[in-house]
C-alpha cells in the first residue's frame, strides 16, 4: 500500500479522440511533476474542488461515488485556493478513521494516492475530511473479473451497473496476448453494443490508445436524460496513464450489452491475427 503526498499543478489541454458529430471530446493533462519511478502513477483522478470546504457546497469530492476493480491507485487532488483538506477513511470520529488510509494535510495544488489492493474484496469504503467532517464519499472496491482469449475484463461492479447504488463503474482491461516495451502505443476499439451479438444495436465506438504495457481503464457513466456522449480523458498524459470516461446516453438501465474490446494497432503496425473478445454487461436500477 502506498501512501503518498506530492506537490504537484494541475494543467488542463485538449486531447484529440475520434468522434461523430454529437460526441463531446475532451481531455486534460495532470501530475505534473511527474513522481519518481520509486511512486506509484495514479490510475484514477477525484478531484476536491474549489468551495469544498463550505458545508453547504453542493460537491465535497468528485466524483463522490465511484467504483473500481481492486489494484486500481485514486489520486485526490486538492484544487480548493487556500484550504487544506483530508482523506482520511471512515466516517467521523469512528473507531475505523484512518485505519486503512490517512493523507494528512494535503495543501492546495497537492495530491494524496492510495492503492485498493486486491485484499479488498467487494467492500464500499467511506472516507472524509477530518478538518471538514461534514465532507464523505464513497470508493466502491470490485474484485469480479472475467478472462477471455485476448483480455481480462474487470469492473467496479462486477458485470451488472446498479444506477441506484452506483452512477459509474471503471472497467480495467487488461492484455494476456499482447507485451510492448515500455513507450509503445497501443491503440484499443472499444464498442458497446445493446442486445446481443446476433441482434446488436451499436450504442458506442471509440478509439482509445495507452503506452507502453498499461492497460485501458474505461470508466463507463450512463446518463440516459443526456442526449449526446461525451469522451474525456485520459486523466495523466505525461506519461499516459489513468482513466479515459464515457458519459452519455450510450446505455440505459434495463438493457442487456456486449462490451467489445479490440486492440487495432501495436505502434505502426497490426497485431499479427485478430486480437479482440466480447464480454456481457447489464445495467439496472
Amino acid at each position: 500500500m502506498l501512501l503518498a503526498i506530492i506537490s504537484t499543478a494541475f494543467i488542463g489541454a485538449g486531447v484529440l479522440l475520434t468522434g461523430s458529430a454529437n460526441t463531446t471530446v475532451q481531455g486534460q493533462l495532470g501530475l505534473n511533476p511527474i513522481p519518481t519511478t520509486e511512486e506509484v502513477i495514479a490510475t484514477y483522478v477525484a478531484r476536491i474542488p474549489p468551495g469544498a470546504a463550505l458545508q453547504d457546497s453542493p460537491i465535497h469530492y468528485y466524483p463522490d461515488n465511484i467504483a473500481i476493480p481492486s489494484g486500481i491507485t485514486v489520486a485526490w487532488f486538492n484544487d480548493d485556493p487556500g484550504q487544506p483538506h483530508t482523506v482520511t477513511s471512515g466516517m467521523p470520529d469512528s473507531a475505523e478513521s484512518g485505519a486503512m488510509f490517512n493523507s494528512g494535510i494535503i495543501p492546495y495544488t497537492s495530491f494524496f494516492q492510495h492503492t485498493f489492493d486486491g485484499q479488498l474484496k467487494n467492500q464500499e469504503i467511506v472516507y472524509h475530511c477530518e478538518i471538514h467532517p461534514w465532507r464523505t464519499a464513497k470508493v466502491t472496491v470490485g474484485e469480479a473479473f472475467e478472462k477471455g482469449h485476448y483480455f481480462v475484463f474487470a469492473s467496479g461492479t462486477g458485470q451488472v451497473l446498479n444506477m441506484t447504488k452506483n452512477d459509474r463503474t471503471l472497467i480495467d482491461f487488461r492484455p494476456l496476448t499482447v507485451s510492448t516495451g515500455s513507450t509503445t502505443p497501443l491503440t484499443y476499439n472499444i464498442t458497446i453494443m445493446e442486445g446481443g451479438t446476433d441482434n446488436a444495436t451499436t450504442t458506442f465506438s471509440r478509439s482509445f490508445f495507452t503506452i507502453g504495457n498499461n492497460d485501458l481503464q474505461l470508466e463507463l457513466i450512463p446518463r440516459p436524460d443526456q442526449n449526446k456522449t461525451t469522451v474525456y480523458g485520459p486523466d495523466v498524459t505525461d506519461p499516459v496513464t489513468g482513466a479515459y470516461h464515457v458519459e452519455g446516453n450510450f446505455m440505459k438501465p434495463g438493457n442487456e450489452y456486449t462490451i467489445r474490446a479490440e486492440i487495432t494497432s501495436i505502434g505502426n503496425d497490426e497485431p499479427p491475427g485478430r486480437v479482440v473478445d466480447d464480454f456481457a454487461f447489464r445495467v439496472v436500477s
